[in-house]
């Protein structure tokens, strides 16, 4: 057993570590276009997003109201009755001479504000999330459904990066990103009208100070975002190499490579580093810029405000701006100025995510190449009969190499058959077929007479139960694994296919015994009793037709003479399909079929194919010879 399972290396955290250095490295999308098909998902909801657009007008509106509120307080909370005027009376929330009735009129637009910001986010949160999880659960469905074919095309790296990553960029837009551009667009446009009302004057010196600090902002802002990529980067190569030298620690110290290893390491962080301290400079230096600009430009805005209301003041005139005006329009300024900076951030997030809705919409546009027939045929009592009749067979990703050539051949109900020859001759692809995993060229391939094309796939399916020799196992219980050859089956017929399998012994001394989490991808697990789980997993299906690739490969001598005998007990009412490099598993099947370069060279049993001294010949008595000279 292997003690040395770190779980970590699965942990939630390290996949979210994962996805946000993704996330920079993203290609984006030239325009946003591409966001309008996220609308059906979005349209789905249309409580959730009516209450979002709602609750945004609203806080936007207050958003505006506060700093009405902020000039009612400075100019009518801070004088006396005889000050009070008609306009300031209308705000009082008690006494209109006193100063915290005014003060109180600003509390509940506060209030309000604070209560319509948190619906909006509650229902555009809860909006994004319903959204992102339809469109995972419809990739998710998508990939279920997708021939092997399309996995030869697209690496499955890249898949679980659209499916993890590409979501989550998604998320963040519809989540965060597009509310906050919305209400940012809203009050920007709103404080403007507003600035214009109170002194077209003061707008126009605003509108002038705009670019002066946003351009600095967006050049700036590119160079961060290089040197962002270049620290992730050297990030993800230092990880890298450190999740390959611990994994395979007893290599390292075995050829005394630790003192290299931390010297690489060293480097590799060392310009980690580097790359986050030049990216700290040029930030440090963005802020120097934005504030320092921004508030030397607002401070002199407010400057030439007052400078007006003195002059208008000592001749005697009214221009109609006051202490508290000023005070409204710099909040209003310092709106426009912030969302405006908002914005264009927010623009790359959309063109990232746009970019992202691009690759997800590919692949829900992906069809699959095996599909069920309009009216596909039923199997019932399946007896096992399987024919080949001039198969030929191309992998789409080998266009200039047949794997399979002109194969024929017929299989009784209840026939053993073994499938024996070179590396690459094409037996595991007659598996691949037979499964309909792809279809053939050219040729027929049948089962109890009725072609496989006939039939829907997972009809077709349900008819094999196969044991593969990489034990493709997954991550829980030794119960769930073994159960996953039949959904439902009781637990005593989990046991009962464990003890077929001659797993039962070392399942019962796990920690937990059949209950026990055995680790991604059954980790913690020798190869061995990786493969007697397959096996059981087998056993438990029950299914007309057994495949057996290689189903022994892991197994010691004293496990593979017991599960062979399983596999004998089984066969006696199943059709079975063995591929067999070590002849000697083979050598009591009813037939044996002899490949090499995808065509079928020899036919017979044992002791006919070594009497024709052929290919079969030479194999075994390397094989037999080199057994005995142990």
């Amino acid at each position: 057993m292997v003690d040395n399972y770190d779980e970590s290396r699965s942990s939630g955290a390290a996949l979210a570590a994962t996805i946000e250095m993704d996330k920079d490295k993203r290609g984006k999308a030239r325009t946003v276009k591409p966001l309008r098909q996220l609308w059906p998902f979005i349209s789905r909801y249309p409580f959730l997003l009516t209450a979002f657009l709602i609750f945004l007008a609203l806080a936007a509106l207050l958003n505006l109201g506060i700093t009405e509120a902020l000039r009612v307080i400075v100019d009518c909370g801070f004088g006396g009755k005889e000050d009070v005027s008609e306009s300031c009376a209308r705000y009082a929330l008690g006494d209109i001479g006193q100063m915290g009735s005014y003060f109180k009129f600003g509390m509940v637009i506060g209030l309000g504000l604070a209560l319509f910001s948190a619906l909006r986010f509650y229902f555009i949160s809860v909006l994004g999330q319903r959204v992102i999880t339809d469109i995972r659960k419809a990739v998710y469905n998508k990939l279920t459904r997708l021939s092997p074919e399309f996995f030869e095309r697209v690496h499955t790296g890249e898949v679980l990066s659209r499916l993890t990553t590409d979501t989550t960029l998604i998320e963040t837009v519809i989540g965060s990103s597009v509310s906050f551009a919305i209400r940012s667009i809203a009050v920007s446009i709103g404080a403007l009208i507003w600035m214009f009302f109170i002194s077209w004057k003061l707008t126009l010196l605003v509108a002038a100070i705009g670019p002066i600090v946003l351009i600095p902002a967006i050049l700036i802002g590119k160079r961060i975002r290089v040197l962002s990529r270049s620290s992730q980067d050297n990030l993800a190569r230092a990880s890298g190499r450190a999740g390959e030298s611990l994994g395979a620690i007893q290599t390292v110290q075995a050829f005394t490579r630790e003192a290299k290893e931390r010297a690489d390491f060293s480097e590799a962080v060392e310009k980690t580093f580097d790359a986050h301290k030049k990216r700290i400079l040029v930030r440090s230096f963005m802020t120097l810029i934005i504030f320092g600009l921004g508030m030397i430009g607002m401070i002199g805005v407010m400057w030439f405000g007052a400078s007006e209301v003195a002059a208008a003041q000592a001749t005697g005139g009214e221009d109609g701006l006051s202490g508290g005006r000023i005070t409204q329009f710099t909040f209003l300024a310092f709106m426009v100025v912030s969302s405006t900076g908002f914005l264009t951030g927010t623009w790359t997030e959309l063109l990232r995510a746009s970019g992202a809705t691009e690759r997800i919409m590919e692949l829900l546009a992906e069809k699959p190449h095996i599909k069920a027939p309009a009216n596909p045929a039923a199997l019932t009592n399946t007896q096992g009969a399987i024919k080949f009749e001039n198969v030929n067979f191309i992998y789409p990703s080998r266009p200039t190499e047949q794997t399979l050539q002109d194969i024929s051949f017929e299989i009784k109900p209840g026939e053993t058959v073994a499938l024996v020859g070179p590396s690459g001759a094409g037996k595991s692809t007659i598996f691949q077929v037979l499964l309909r995993f792809y279809d053939t060229q050219s040729g027929l391939v049948t089962i109890d007479g009725f072609p496989i094309t006939k039939l829907s796939p997972q009809d077709l399916r349900r008819q094999f139960a196969i044991v593969q020799q990489n034990t493709p196992l997954f991550s829980g219980s030794a119960m769930e694994n073994i159960r996953y050859g039949r959904e439902g089956a009781s637990d005593e017929d989990v046991i009962a296919a464990a003890k077929a399998a001659f797993a039962h012994e070392f399942i019962e001394k796990l920690p937990e015994g059949y209950l026990t989490d055995l680790g991604e991808s059954a980790v913690t697990l020798s190869g061995g009793q990786r493969q007697r789980l397959a096996i059981a997993r087998a056993i438990l299906r029950d299914a007309p037709v057994l495949l057996l690739d290689e189903a022994t490969s892991a197994l010691d001598a004293e496990s593979e003479r017991a599960v062979q005998l399983a596999f004998e007990d089984m066969s006696k009412s199943k059709t079975t399909l063995v591929i067999a490099h070590r002849l000697a598993t083979v050598l009591k099947a009813d037939r044996i079929i002899v490949m090499d370069e995808g065509r079928i060279v020899e036919t017979g049993t044992h002791k006919e194919l070594v009497n024709n001294k052929g290919l079969y010949a030479r194999l075994a008595e390397l094989q037999f010879d080199a057994a005995a000279s142990l």
